[in-house]
């Protein structure tokens, strides 16, 4: 049986010593905020709590526990987001250094300065066309995706349009704004025919076959743009581009190149499931870390001048076949999970080894391992910042040389490291959010 719910009013008749020890500790929590000379959290948590004790003290003030947790807790949150509010918006006066004053533009002013920096590092000026094609697709595919296989609730659309507004009021201006409102345009527009093409078995299929084509096309595609035709040399990519681009292409090659060496690995052929088990087990051994620091300064001495290329090239080859060995011992698992007996009737019905593989198991795997698969390659999205270590100037390493290098921004690094983890954030919880749309899309875990 559950806990009774005790009535404020029986608390003040029948507890009245816990009434006066709640007030005494919401009291003694308001003077040591005011003490540390936060007025308005101690007046804050006067409020709060005196509102928690008035409307649901039976539950939140019932024990000296009960009332030391709920004092405790309520402080310890409202101290640390009015420090966070002070940060983000408030900077040292520079007539009185004691004090703050109200000035957002100043806090994050080497955000603004080297705002370039930190999205494409060392991309060329006047090149920077290529990354609107990429941009433009991946955002109509990610649109069209989701129009189809999931369904835009109330949150997602709120996040989806506060983010927008923060890229178009603090990040995008001008010509560069203008293009992003336009690819944020593109998305909808695609999250629209998305859903009309839902309507109808025909329309949906040629949609979802579109989609399918597009994801599978839009790595080279990328590539291309950005290498091809004169264009950008891996060495000089940068910033939060490099990041993004190492993630897409580890996905895009180290995500089937994992399935194949889990179907390799499952063969019954010796020699082929020795040379796939080999090179998982190898690849798995060692730290991402490790084999990013072989690429770099060992793997271009063994390697003859013809096979030399970018040390980009080399570490990106090696997050490819990083990523590929932990898709394919996750991939393994889903074979497993498929039962026996479905190969068996597939066989009955005179289906061939490829076909009972490519229709029967597979997609039943892939099924079975979809939260599995986000989190390996929201894990490859983190370990991208690796590259600051190689001296790459990713995202991270950019910021590092930007309160690092530039004298009027030394010590700015919390507000530089902050900027940076949120971008990192914001990606990696869309990444989950999206799973999360897409299993309730297939049913993954409905009864």
């Amino acid at each position: 049986m559950g806990m009774p719910v005790i009535h404020p009013r029986t608390l003040s008749t029948e507890r009245p010593f816990m009434w006066l020890l709640a007030l005494l500790a919401i009291a003694g929590a308001a003077a040591f905020l005011w003490w540390a000379k936060n007025e308005w959290a101690a007046l804050a948590i006067l409020l709060i709590d005196g509102l928690a004790l008035s409307l649901a003290g039976g539950n939140l003030f019932r024990s000296r526990a009960n009332i030391a947790l709920t004092v405790l807790t309520s402080t310890l949150l409202i101290l640390g987001l009015f420090e966070l509010v002070e940060f983000l918006f408030w900077v040292p006066s520079e007539a009185d250094p004691t004090k703050n004053v109200f000035d957002p533009g100043e806090r994050w002013r080497v955000i603004g300065v080297n705002r370039r920096i930190l999205f494409v590092g060392r991309f060329p000026q006047g090149e920077e066309w290529r990354l609107w094609p990429p941009l433009f697709v991946g955002l109509g595919l990610l649109g069209l995706s989701f129009g189809l296989w999931a369904r835009l609730g109330l949150r997602e659309a709120v996040a989806v349009a506060l983010a927008i507004a923060f890229v178009l009021g603090f990040l995008a201006h001008g010509e560069n704004g203008a293009l992003f409102a336009a690819a944020a345009a593109t998305a909808v527009a695609a999250h629209v025919i998305g859903r009309r093409a839902g309507r109808s078995a025909r329309s949906r299929d040629w949609a979802r076959n579109l989609a399918a084509v597009g994801w599978a096309l839009a790595m080279p595609f990328t590539v291309i743009i950005i290498v091809a035709f004169g264009g950008v040399k891996p060495a000089l990519w940068g910033g939060l581009t490099l990041n993004v681009l190492l993630a897409v292409i580890g996905i895009g090659v180290g995500l089937p190149l994992g399935i194949l060496l889990a179907l390799l690995r499952a063969s019954s052929l010796p020699v082929v499931k020795g040379v796939a088990t080999a090179i998982i087990e190898i690849t798995r051994g060692g730290p991402l870390i490790a084999w990013l620091f072989i690429a770099r300064f060992v793997l271009p001495d063994f390697l003859p001048d013809a096979l030399n290329t970018d040390v980009i090239v080399n570490a990106t080859i090696i997050v490819c076949l990083f990523t590929a060995a932990y898709v394919a011992e996750i991939v393994r698992g889903g074979l497993q999970s498929v039962p026996h007996g479905q190969v068996e009737a597939a066989q009955s019905v005179g289906l061939s080894n490829f076909n009972i593989t490519l229709f029967i198991v597979l997609p039943q795997a892939l099924r079975a391992v979809i939260p599995a698969l986000v989190s390996q390659l929201i894990s490859l999205w983190k370990d991208t910042t690796l590259f600051s270590v190689l001296s790459f100037t990713d995202a991270l390493g950019a910021g590092q040389s930007a309160y690092g290098g530039q004298a009027e921004f030394i010590g700015k690094q919390k507000e530089v490291l902050l900027f940076i983890a949120l971008l990192f954030w914001s990606v990696s919880f869309t990444m989950s959010r999206l799973s999360h749309r897409f299993e309730r899309a297939l049913g993954l875990g409905v009864r």
